[in-house]
């Protein structure tokens, strides 16, 4: 618990919110949702911490929090789909507790109520299927068990902006004066031009994570010609699988290892399998 106290971050524009509130009279409503979304973060940590993943940092923003790893994506979907419902799971006791407290001469009614709607408010938000919510990180979750690991990212990427502009737009046509919406429909909106625009550089820190920690023991065989890249046969890499690739036009078999070190390490990742062959057949001593 103090190692994760020690990661905690506050974004200046939280101290912002929070003197607003002692200057409006808000500030117990404000406390009250900000220990509540402490909480939340707080169990996303703890299950990252029993994982061993490695935390870079948890940051309290002024509409909720985020935590910031250094796992790259290549933990097992299992793993990450625990830590993503670790957050939403927390609101169940939190809300428990508080119907327990009302036995308690400190803890009223009025008490109750806002907690209650807080809670609910921050656990039906967040399972919202849009990125970056839990609810989106789930999404991310099926579709990178189901699809190798770029087309998951772009498949959630569009999901998540459909989901997010249609929810908004029936939204916004019963409440259209509601500004803290608009401001969390620009916030999100920017998120996702930046994820989009980031797409290629945070698929390529899945492969430089993969290459040094690859792990898997099950594997699948996936058939490609040698006038592919090794770039494009990468993106057909699963997250829970090592990927064997077999060429069509000689039958020779490459390893996941060999795609990823011509990527990572080679820099060859957008030279035709058939050039590097033929380079390799000339001088064997650059071969593996």
């Amino acid at each position: 618990m103090i190692n994760q106290l020690k990661l905690v971050r506050c974004h200046p524009l939280f101290w912002l919110m929070t003197a607003a509130a002692v200057f409006t009279g808000f500030f117990y409503e404000w406390l009250l949702l900000v220990c509540i979304v402490f909480l939340h973060e707080l169990s996303h940590a703890q299950a990252a911490l029993f994982y061993k993943w490695r935390i870079k940092k948890l940051e309290l923003l002024p509409f909720g929090g985020v935590m910031e790893t250094a796992e790259h994506g290549n933990r097992p979907v299992h793993e990450e789909a625990i830590v993503a419902a670790a957050g939403p799971f927390v609101h169940l006791p939190l809300i428990i507790c508080s119907y327990l407290l009302l036995e308690t001469p400190f803890w009223h009614t009025a008490d109750h109520s806002l907690f209650l709607q807080y809670n609910l408010t921050i656990l039906l938000f967040n399972l919202l299927p849009v990125w970056p919510l839990d609810g989106g990180k789930l999404l991310f979750c099926w579709l990178s068990f189901r699809y190798p690991y770029y087309q998951a990212q772009k498949r959630g990427w569009m999901i998540s902006l459909c989901i997010l502009l249609i929810g908004a737009a029936i939204f916004f046509w019963f409440f259209p004066l509601h500004i803290q919406a608009w401001i969390l429909l620009v916030f999100f909106i920017v998120v996702h031009y930046t994820e989009w625009k980031q797409r290629p550089y945070g698929f390529f820190r899945f492969l430089l994570e993969r290459a040094n920690t690859n792990t898997h023991t099950s594997q699948v065989a996936q058939e490609i010609s040698w006038h592919l890249r090794p770039i494009d046969a990468a993106k057909m890499i699963r997250k829970n699988q090592a990927s064997r690739f077999y060429i069509t036009e000689n039958g020779q078999t490459l390893s996941e290892s060999y795609i990823l070190e011509a990527i990572t390490k080679n820099k060859t990742g957008f030279r035709k399998l058939r050039d590097l062959f033929i380079e390799e057949d000339k001088n064997p001593s650059i071969k593996g």
